[in-house]
C-alpha cells in the first residue's frame, strides 16, 4: 500500500510542476491536486505536509471564489477530519461552520451537501466527548435525509444505523485515550 501511494504522491507532484502559472483557467485543477497530494500524504501518515497541501488547496478555492463549488465540500471535509486528527478539533469546527454558511447561501440548508457538513460536524462533536452538540447536529443531517430520501426508507436506515454505531465506536476510542494518558502519569 506504501509503494502505491508514494508513486502516487510522485504523480501528484509531477503534475503540480507541469503547472508553471495558476490562473483563473487551471486554479480549480491546481487546488484539487493540492487537495489530492494532502490526502494521500494523509493517508501515508505525514500530517504536517497534508495539512499544507490541503491548506493550499483550499487557499485557492478562496483565491479564485472557487468556494461555492462542489469540489469545495470533500476538501474541507477531509481539511476538517486532518485537522481533528491533529487535535485541533476547534479549528476543525469552524471550518465546518463556514462550509454550512457557504452551502446555505449558494444552495440551500435542506440539501445532501448541508446535511453531509451537519454529519462530519457530529462526529467532531462525539470525537470531543460534546455528545449534546453531537446529537443536535445528527438530528440535523437526518431530518434533512429524511426529507431527501422520502422515497428511499433504506438509504434512512442505513444513514441510522451508521450514526449509531459511531457511538460506540467512539467511546471506545475514548476510553483507549484515556488510559493510555493515565498509564503515561503513572
Amino acid at each position: 500500500m506504501e509503494e502505491k501511494t508514494e508513486k502516487a504522491i510522485r504523480l501528484e507532484k509531477e503534475a503540480l510542476m507541469q503547472i508553471k502559472e495558476i490562473t483563473a483557467e487551471n486554479a480549480h485543477l491546481v487546488s484539487n491536486l493540492h487537495a489530492n497530494l494532502g490526502g494521500l500524504y494523509r493517508m501515508n501518515g505525514q500530517a504536517a505536509l497534508a495539512k499544507e497541501h490541503m491548506e493550499k488547496g483550499l487557499l485557492l478555492l478562496e483565491q479564485y471564489q472557487l468556494l461555492p463549488s462542489n469540489d469545495s465540500l470533500p476538501q474541507i471535509n477531509n481539511y476538517a477530519a486532518l485537522l481533528t486528527e491533529m487535535q485541533e478539533p476547534d479549528r476543525a469546527m469552524s471550518v465546518l461552520r463556514k462550509l454550512v454558511r457557504i452551502i446555505k447561501d449558494y444552495n440551500s440548508d435542506h440539501c445532501l451537501d448541508y446535511a453531509q457538513v451537519q454529519e462530519s460536524m457530529g462526529n467532531i462533536c462525539l470525537i470531543t466527548a460534546d455528545v449534546s452538540r453531537a446529537k443536535t447536529h445528527f438530528k440535523k443531517a437526518m431530518k434533512i435525509y429524511e426529507d431527501v430520501w422520502a422515497d428511499e426508507p433504506e438509504l434512512i436506515e442505513q444513514k441510522y444505523k451508521e450514526i449509531q454505531e459511531l457511538y460506540p465506536q467512539i467511546g471506545i476510542a475514548l476510553a483507549k485515550g484515556i488510559l493510555t494518558s493515565q498509564n503515561k502519569q503513572v
